[in-house]
């Protein structure tokens, strides 16, 4: 009797102890499942604000670039005094977008970080046109960071983006100066010949060029000048 009654303790307790592992052991797995999931959120809401965040620094680029390619001309020193202002609050502003990017996109904001250097202010050391141009390379590789961040999409190629936009200058000097030189190959000939300074220009003008014709200019230069 005694025997039995030790037993049936026995099975008791073993029971109740089982009852207690298994409920420590559902009680640690339900906390781990809540941390875990709290995690996942608080991931998915910090990766939501990044592309919130970089979707404003996308637009303000894009802004930039928009009142750039509208703008005709810079009519005075006020005027460019006024755009630069204005580039400069913009750009900052985007700048401080680039900075928020999370750490796993480390390539991403150097990459934006370095093209957004590259944008300078106009100084009147080349035409508004020119400057819109060789802005425009580094707004839209900027661009092209951010928008494929926030869409989800890969990492654009890398390219040398300073090496991009001196290659653009020096062809749209080419092209300025390769019409200088048409002009006053057009004077020789209607006037039988040029002044001792219009001869010195053209003469500048050939050998920066490397030729002593425009016509010995490569055909995509001369057909760029004579549009």
């Amino acid at each position: 009797m005694m025997t039995d009654m030790n037993q049936w303790i026995d099975f008791l307790s073993g029971n109740f102890v089982s009852g207690l592992i298994g409920a420590a052991i559902g009680g640690a797995a339900s906390i781990w499942g809540a941390r875990m999931q709290a995690k996942a959120s608080d991931r998915t809401a910090r990766d939501t604000a990044a592309r919130g965040t970089a979707q404003e620094a996308y637009e303000l680029v894009s802004e930039v670039l928009s009142l750039m390619q509208a703008k005709s001309e810079i009519s005075s020193p006020e005027d460019g005094a006024a755009w630069n202002s204005q580039q400069q609050v913009l750009v900052s502003r985007a700048r401080t977008g680039v900075s928020l990017l999370p750490p796993s996109e480390d390539v991403r904001r150097t990459r934006c970080r370095e093209s957004l250097k590259l944008i300078s202010l106009y100084d009147g050391h080349v035409t508004w046109d020119d400057h819109v141009v060789l802005t425009s390379i580094a707004l839209n590789d900027v661009m092209a960071h951010l928008g494929t961040y926030f869409s989800g999409r890969d990492l654009p190629a890398p390219t040398d983006v300073k090496a991009r936009i001196e290659t653009e200058r020096k062809q749209r000097r080419r092209i300025k100066i390769g019409r200088m030189l048409v002009a006053l190959e057009q004077i020789a000939e209607h006037q039988g010949g040029l002044t001792p300074d219009e001869e010195q220009q053209a003469n500048a003008i050939r050998a920066e060029l490397g030729v002593q014709h425009s016509g010995e200019l490569p055909a995509s230069e001369r057909a760029a000048i004579t549009a």
